[in-house]
């Protein structure tokens, strides 16, 4: 697969095969009680005040740090597989490059005391985490919180 070259229909077996591994891991999320969807970085946002906010530059950051999104936490469960086909052209995109080995650029993201919450980059690391790719770049923001907006 590796190559210039990669037709149609493979970018779109490998994104079915994303769809089935993400309803699998769901499932076993679910049998263990655990978290199966991205938090909104809003639902951190209402329960927290923003102290501070420091640029920290780009760094390489665990796929398994990443809690949430801003803006995409619907469209990707929580091992950032797809939920559904809304993702699948821009999905099919990026892997053909991934698999090309062009370089992408860093994704943008807000790390907070509960884990990172991605900015701009979600399908970027959908592509990784499918292809077990443990970290990826990111210029990471660091938010600084406050007492709890529900202990006020």
């Amino acid at each position: 697969m590796q190559g210039t070259y990669m037709t149609i229909k493979t970018r779109n077996g490998l994104f079915q095969s994303a769809l089935r591994r993400g309803f699998w891991k769901r499932l076993k999320r679910r049998l263990h009680q655990q978290p199966t969807y991205l938090e909104a970085f809003e639902q951190w946002q209402a329960r927290t005040r923003l102290k501070g906010r420091t640029d920290c530059g780009v760094d390489s950051i665990p796929i398994k740090h990443i809690v949430g999104s801003l803006g995409r936490s619907r469209e990707f469960d929580r091992d950032f597989m797809p939920l559904d086909d809304s993702v699948e052209l821009r999905w099919q995109r990026l892997i053909r490059l991934y698999l090309t080995g062009i370089t992408l650029p860093p994704i943008d993201v807000y790390l907070t005391d509960d884990g990172y919450y991605i900015i701009d980059g979600n399908h970027r690391v959908s592509v990784s985490s499918f292809l077990n790719i443990e970290y990826v770049d990111a210029h990471v923001i660091r938010l600084y919180s406050n007492v709890s907006q529900t202990s006020l």
